[in-house]
């Protein structure tokens, strides 16, 4: 599985900036699970919140 890493910005005088490592097998679920979150932060912040994909990092799993 891949992490499709995504940044979260609010555009107000106080703009707070976060990532989300979002866990998927692909792109198309990486993205819903992102619009899942971003509805989720919405509601929560009560202001707009803008969403842009940074790009993936593949997990690394340590078999030993």
């Amino acid at each position: 599985m891949k992490q499709y890493v995504f940044s979260f910005h609010t555009e107000q005088e106080k703009a707070s900036v976060w990532e989300e490592a979002i866990l998927a097998s692909g792109m198309m679920e990486a993205f819903s699970k992102a619009q899942r979150l971003l509805m989720k932060y919405k509601q929560e912040k009560g202001v707009p919140i803008r969403i842009r994909y940074k790009g993936v990092r593949y997990r690394y799993t340590d078999i030993a």
